[in-house]
């Protein structure tokens, strides 16, 4: 009975060593794997796969080799396939395509609808840039429908070659059979917003949110696109704040949130990431030059705003509003009310034959009082 009781603590000790050693490879605890692996004095191929795989991640190719070959004398035949699976994805990990490619393509030929296999070489193909490379990822989900990462590379393609309809198709199909996939749900939201279904695609952000707490990035900038389609602004800019504290060096969604701060009265908000923007553009600043000349207009600041209205002109000089707004930021703080005319006959002569001229009536309106008032002192 001693023996028996002694017998098992032993084995329980064995499988401790065992598992720690799959575990400090999981964690990246590479050096710790290694030294659990030296203490078991009876490694299985499984240990010694782990312990090939620990070397492969350190970059110790030589030694990899060896203990994937030593794995293979002690597999047994019933394991012998998973352990040459197992020796590819390995060789995938160290970039050793060709040679993983005709590993899976070997083993296809015992296993023709093995789900996996297909979907490895499917990501081997992607690397290569192959024409067809999408075929494994169909073929994969033909044999197993539950494949979550072989129909989201299917779904990707199509939506890359804009086969949204299919992308959708897939996506919607392994949902039914995998529900509650927030990979598969992102995809959705993506591609309904593509499709201009605003409502739809949020309602997939939506749900997404349910399912995990911490998002991506651009899947924020979807949400406050979808928003800012459907004229929720408050909403857009709720969510392009949160996009914004993912990446805070991204200067394009700085000038959106500015954008949209100022549509909302938010001139203080809209300063700062302003300022944000003019730190980490480097190039063109003529959309800095003319957000920032709003926000002197609301301050009444109206010099300030002119010369900025000025200077985002002279860059971009078919920006219609900077040449109304600088009239109109002139005709505030000029007294000599026939300079201000100037600018607004200069707006009015640049833009009357322009069909779609936003500010044509507002100028000429002004223009008109302008003149009354010169007429009448002189």
């Amino acid at each position: 009975m001693r023996y028996f009781f002694s017998l098992c603590l032993y084995m329980m000790f064995m499988n401790n060593h065992a598992q720690n050693i799959k575990d400090y490879y999981e964690i990246g605890e590479y050096a710790k794997a290694v030294a659990a692996f030296s203490k078991i004095d009876n490694p299985t191929t499984e240990d010694r796969i782990v312990l090939a795989k620990v070397y492969a991640a350190k970059g110790m190719t030589l030694e990899c080799m060896q203990t994937y070959n030593d794995a293979l004398i002690e597999t047994k035949k019933s394991d012998f396939l998973k352990s040459k699976f197992q020796y590819a994805k390995i060789l995938q990990t160290q970039n050793k395509l060709a040679k993983a490619d005709s590993i899976y393509s070997a083993l296809l030929e015992i296993m023709p609808e093995h789900a996996e296999i297909l979907y490895q070489k499917g990501k081997i193909a992607k690397a290569y840039e192959k024409l067809a490379y999408h075929q494994y990822f169909l073929d994969a989900l033909l044999y197993d429908q539950t494949h979550i990462k072989a129909a989201h590379e299917a779904s990707r393609y199509f939506m890359e070659v804009d086969n949204l309809k299919m992308a959708k198709n897939i996506c919607l199909k392994t949902l039914k059979k995998v529900p509650n996939t927030p990979r598969l749900i992102n995809l959705l939201a993506q591609i309904h917003y593509r499709e201009e279904d605003y409502k739809t695609s949020l309602a997939y952000i939506q749900e997404l949110e349910t399912l995990k707490t911490d998002l991506p990035k651009f899947i924020y900038e979807i949400k406050g696109n979808n928003y800012s389609k459907l004229g929720l602004y408050k909403d857009a800019l709720s969510a392009y704040e949160q996009a914004f504290k993912k990446g805070n060096k991204d200067y394009v969604l700085a000038l959106k949130i500015a954008e949209i701060s100022i549509q909302l009265d938010k001139f203080d908000k809209a300063s700062k990431y302003l300022m944000i923007y003019r730190m980490f553009k480097d190039t063109s600043m003529w959309e800095f030059n003319y957000l920032m000349a709003r926000v002197n207009m609301h301050r009444k600041n109206y010099r300030m705003a002119f010369y900025e209205f000025q200077k985002a002109y002279n860059e971009n000089v078919n920006h219609e509003a900077s040449l109304y707004y600088r009239a109109v930021a002139a005709d505030n703080f000029m007294e000599d009310k026939s300079k201000a005319l100037d600018y607004y006959t200069n707006y009015i002569e640049t833009y009357e034959d322009e069909k779609g001229a936003k500010f044509i009536e507002l100028a000429l309106r002004r223009e008109a009082e302008i003149r009354r008032t010169l007429f009448m002192q002189e």
